[in-house]
C-alpha cells in the first residue's frame, strides 16, 4: 500500500509540531508494518522524555479501495509526572543539598525519569566523595508519588513548596539516604622526578597544607598550579601523575606526584580558523604569546581572555573559543597554536517607532558595526575586518531630533593607542527652552596592563543656540536667549576587568572623567566637570546553554563647578535627572531636578550641579543564553542637588521595577518603575 497521509490523534497543535521528524514512516512511501511499529515506540519514548510516563500510542493503518493507506498514531498522554522535591537524609552539617542537586538529572520541576534515578544515586555518591567523604554510600533511593487530595481540602496546609492540584499523583518525591562516613584530609605531599623546579617551589605552587579537606576540586586546582610552574617555562607536555596512599586509620591521603616534564617547546606558528570577516591581525594583536617564545599556559589563558574581550567572537558551551597546542614530530622542540573562533554578529541595525508620555510619537534608527574597516571603505575594497567601531544614529520626535556619527579605532596600527572622532547635531525642546547643539570631538588614548587600564584625553567643540524660553524656566534661563560656544578638554581613566564588553556577567569596571570647559581655551562660560562611575557584576548561577544570572551594582557621581571668571554653572549645562537607564527610572525625562520660584511666580526646574544615581539589578536569562531575552529586576536610588546645596541622604529618591532586555541583535529595553517615596 502507498501512504497518502500521516496523522496524529489526541494532540494539540503544539504537541504535534515537529513529530514528523521522529518518524521513519514518510508520505509517498510504501507502508512497512515494521517501520510503523518502530515509529510507535519512538513516539512513546519521545513523550516519556517530556514527562508523560504513562503515555500509550496506538496505530491504525486503514487502506481504501484504491490501495492507499493513511497512518494514524493515536496518542494518550496520560498524566504528566514531574519531580516535586529531592529529600536527603544523613548529610554532613556543612553540605548543602543544592550542591548535590547540581549533578542530578531528576531535579525539581523537571520531568520524572525513573530509569535514571540509579544514575542520580551514583551522582550523589560521587558529589559527596568529591567533597572529601571518600567512603560515602547512598542507599537505594525512595520514590514516593503524592498530590492526591480531596477536592475541598484546604491546600494551604501542604505548604508553598508542595501545593497540589487536587486530582492526581503527578509528582514524585525522591529520597536519598546517605552514609557519608568521615571527612578525609590531605596528608604529606611529595614530588619525584622534577628537575626544572625544586620541590619547595612546587609545594608553594601547590598551596594546600596537610590537614586540608580532601576536596577533589581543591586538589585538582592545586595540581594544575604546580603543573603550570613547569609548563610555563616551555614544557608544554608537562604532566603530574598522582600516586595516592590512603590511611584508613587516620582518614589521611598522602600524595606523591611523579613529574614528567617532557621536552622544551617554543611556539612556532599561530593558525587561526573560523574568522571569515575578522582579519587575522585582530586576533594576533590580542595574543599574549608570540612565535619564538617559550610555551606558557598562563599566556594562553590571557590570550583567550583578550580575544573574548574584543566582543567579536562567541565563547559559550555551544561555540567555545579554543586555543589548542599542535605537536609535530617532524619539528622537535616546536609547537603550533591553533585558535578556533566562531564569529559573533558584529552589526546591529535598529528601527524603533513608539510613543512616550515625555516626547509623544518618536522614531529612532541606528546602525552599529564593531568590525568596520575605514581604510578598505575609503579604497572601495570592502568595509569590514579591522574591528573599528562605526556608529550612525538618528532620532526624531515632537520635542527632539538628533543625528550623529562616530568612529573609533581601538588599536591604531595594531598597537596600544586608540583614536576616535564624532560629530553630532541635536535640536531639542525637552527642557524649558529650545536649543540647537552642533559639535564634534576627537579623542586619543593608550592601553596599559593588558588593556585593563585605559588613559585618554579628548577635545570637543559645541556650538549652542538657545531661544523660545518658557515662562516657567529658571531666572537665569529667562535672560539666556542667544548663541554660545564651548571648548572642552577632557581626561578619562578606566580600569576594566569585565568578562565581556557588550554582555558582561562578571567582573568590575571603574572609570573617571575630568573636563575643563573654557580656561585655558575660550568659551561662553568657564566650568569644571568630573564624574566617577563603578560597575560590579556578580554571577549567581548559569543555565545549561551558558546563560548567566547575575547581580549588577552600579554607582555614578558627577559634579559641576564654576572656574575662572564664572560665578555659576550655566543653566544649559546643569543636570536634569530622570528617564531611561542609566538615569533614574522613577521619573520622566528631565523631571528630577531642584526647583525654585522664578520671577514670574512659577515653580521652575533650575537644574543641579551634583547628580548621583545608584542602581542594583538582578538579570535572568529567559532563553538560557547571555545574548537572548532577559528579565531584569531593578532598584534606582538617586537625586540631583542644586549648586551650593548640601548633600542630604534623606533627600534621595528610590524606585523599583522590572524590565525586559531583548536580544543584542534587537537592542531594545522595556522598563516599568514605581517610586517608593512619591511626593506631590
Amino acid at each position: 500500500p502507498f501512504i497518502v497521509a500521516v496523522r496524529f490523534g489526541g494532540l494539540n497543535y503544539f504537541q504535534r509540531s515537529g513529530l514528523e521528524k521522529q518518524l521513519q514512516t514518510r508520505l509517498a512511501s510504501h507502508l512497512n508494518p515494521l517501520l510503523v511499529e518502530n515509529d510507535r515506540r519512538a513516539l512513546e519514548r519521545h513523550f516519556q522524555d517530556k514527562g508523560y510516563r504513562n503515555v500509550a500510542v496506538t496505530v491504525e493503518s486503514p487502506i481504501d479501495a484504491e490501495g492507499l493507506a493513511t497512518v494514524v498514531f493515536h496518542v494518550d498522554l496520560g498524566r504528566e509526572i514531574e519531580v516535586g522535591k529531592i529529600v536527603y537524609r544523613g548529610l554532613p552539617p556543612k553540605v548543602h543539598p543544592r550542591i548535590l542537586n547540581q549533578g542530578l538529572i531528576n531535579v525539581p520541576g523537571r520531568p520524572y525519569q525513573p530509569e535514571l534515578v540509579e544514575t542520580d544515586r551514583g551522582a550523589v555518591a560521587v558529589a559527596l566523595q568529591d567533597l572529601g567523604y571518600l567512603d560515602a554510600v547512598i542507599a537505594t533511593p525512595r520514590q514516593d508519588a503524592y498530590d492526591y487530595v480531596r477536592p475541598m481540602e484546604d491546600r494551604r496546609r501542604h505548604g508553598p513548596k508542595l501545593a497540589p492540584d487536587g486530582f492526581f499523583d503527578d509528582r514524585v518525591v525522591i529520597g536519598f539516604d546517605a552514609t557519608p562516613g568521615p571527612l578525609w584530609k590531605l596528608g604529606r605531599v611529595a614530588f619525584v622526578g622534577n628537575t626544572v623546579a625544586s620541590e619547595e617551589e612546587l609545594l608553594t605552587a601547590f598551596g594546600l597544607k596537610p590537614g586540608h579537606p580532601f576536596k577533589r576540586s581543591d586538589i585538582d586546582r592545586a595540581i594544575e598550579r604546580a603543573r603550570r610552574l613547569i609548563s610555563n617555562q616551555g614544557y608544554a607536555r608537562a604532566e603530574l601523575q598522582r600516586d595516592p596512599r590512603y590511611d584508613r586509620d587516620t582518614q589521611v591521603v598522602d600524595l606523591t606526584f611523579h613529574v614528567f616534564e617532557g621536552d622544551l617547546y617554543t611556539l612556532d606558528r599561530v593558525d587561526i580558523h573560523g574568522n571569515y570577516q575578522v582579519k587575522d591581525a585582530v586576533v594576533r594583536r590580542a595574543m599574549r604569546i608570540k612565535p619564538g617564545e617559550l610555551w606558557n599556559d598562563d599566556k594562553i589563558d590571557q590570550s583567550k581572555r583578550q580575544i573574548t574581550r574584543t566582543g567579536l567572537f562567541n565563547n559559550n558551551p555551544q561555540s567555545p573559543l579554543r586555543l589548542s597546542p599542535r605537536f609535530n614530530d617532524d619539528r622537535p622542540g616546536k609547537v603550533d597554536l591553533v585558535v578556533d573562533v566562531d564569529e559573533a554578529s558584529t552589526g546591529e541595525l535598529r528601527f524603533q517607532i513608539g510613543y512616550s508620555s515625555s516626547f509623544g510619537v518618536f522614531g529612532e534608527a541606528s546602525y552599529t558595526e564593531r568590525n568596520f574597516d575605514l581604510l578598505q571603505a575609503i579604497m572601495f575594497e570592502g568595509w569590514r575586518g579591522a574591528a573599528h567601531i562605526l556608529e550612525l544614529s538618528g532620532y526624531a520626535s515632537e520635542e527632539r531630533t538628533s543625528f550623529g556619527v562616530s568612529w573609533t579605532n581601538p588599536h591604531v596600527f595594531d598597537g596600544p593607542y586608540s583614536l576616535s572622532t564624532s560629530i553630532r547635531r541635536t535640536d531639542s525642546s525637552t527642557r524649558d527652552w529650545d536649543e540647537r547643539r552642533f559639535g564634534g570631538s576627537v579623542a586619543v588614548g593608550r592601553n596599559f596592563l593588558d588593556n585593563d587600564l585605559k588613559l585618554g584625553t579628548s577635545y570637543s567643540y559645541t556650538d549652542l543656540r538657545i531661544d523660545d524660553i518658557d515662562l516657567d524656566a529658571a531666572d537665569d534661563a529667562l535672560d539666556g536667549e542667544g548663541n554660545y560656544h564651548l571648548n572642552t578638554i577632557g581626561f578619562n581613566q578606566s580600569y576594566d576587568r569585565l568578562d565581556h564588553p557588550r554582555v558582561p556577567t562578571s567582573g568590575f569596571r571603574l572609570s573617571a572623567y575630568e573636563g575643563f570647559t573654557g580656561e585655558p581655551l575660550s568659551a561662553s562660560s568657564d566650568y569644571f566637570e568630573y564624574s566617577l562611575k563603578g560597575d560590579l557584576f556578580i554571577p549567581l548561577f548559569s543555565a545549561d546553554l551558558g546563560g548567566t544570572c547575575y547581580f549588577h551594582l552600579s554607582e555614578r557621581w558627577q559634579q559641576l563647578e564654576p572656574i575662572g571668571d564664572s560665578d555659576t554653572v550655566p543653566f544649559y549645562e546643569r543636570y536634569y535627572g530622570g528617564g531611561p537607564a542609566p538615569r533614574h527610572r522613577g521619573f520622566e525625562q528631565n523631571r528630577l531636578s531642584p526647583t525654585a520660584i522664578n520671577r514670574n511666580g512659577f515653580d521652575a526646574r533650575i537644574g543641579g550641579t551634583t547628580d548621583s544615581i545608584a542602581t542594583a539589578e538582578v538579570s535572568f536569562p529567559l532563553q538560557g543564553t547571555n545574548d537572548g531575552l532577559r528579565l531584569v529586576l531593578f532598584g534606582d536610588y538617586g537625586q540631583v542637588f542644586a549648586e551650593n546645596e548640601e548633600i542630604d541622604i534623606d533627600a534621595f529618591r528610590t524606585a523599583v521595577g522590572f524590565g525586559i532586555r531583548f536580544p543584542v541583535q534587537l537592542p531594545v529595553a522595556l522598563d516599568f518603575a514605581w517610586l517608593l517615596d512619591p511626593e506631590d
